[in-house]
């Protein structure tokens, strides 16, 4: 039997299943699928700014009209660790908040909305057939 063949063919699957794992988001195998959506509902005419961005990965600067939209779609990784916080601009004052926390959303947030009020991002998302709402302050912000 060639050894030096069989380590190196071993060597090359590795570094594939590693790749896969690891950097391809095409694929959440084995990891969660997340969809989020952030929806401005400030009030009419006041444009909200999100900037998002998780430990890895910066998602830019969005400007969302009333009414409007901006999608987030990544994939959780397997150690549940996975975080994503978002600064959001309205009328000259910044807010943050973060807006998927592993421990706190996995279960829930597989497809969920989250509708930006002036008091705090509220999360709606689905449980079986029963639709579920809830509301949060902003980070930083005294309840």
């Amino acid at each position: 039997m060639n050894y030096p063949s069989v380590t190196r063919h071993f060597i090359l699957l590795m570094s594939f299943l590693l790749l896969i794992f690891t950097a391809c988001d095409a694929f959440c195998y084995l990891r969660t699928s997340v969809h989020l959506k952030i929806t401005n509902q400030l009030g009419s005419g006041l444009d909200l700014t999100v900037h998002c961005k998780s430990k890895d990965e910066d998602l830019g600067v969005h400007v969302v009209h009333y009414d409007g939209d901006y999608t987030m779609d990544f994939c959780s990784n397997a150690w549940g660790t996975t975080q994503y916080f978002c600064g959001m601009t309205w009328s000259g004052k910044l807010h943050w908040f973060d807006i998927f926390v592993a421990r706190r959303d996995s279960f829930r947030c597989g497809n969920c909305t989250w509708r930006i009020l002036p008091r705090g991002p509220c999360m709606t998302y689905t449980i079986g057939e029963s639709k579920e709402y809830k509301c949060y302050h902003w980070n930083g912000e005294v309840l």
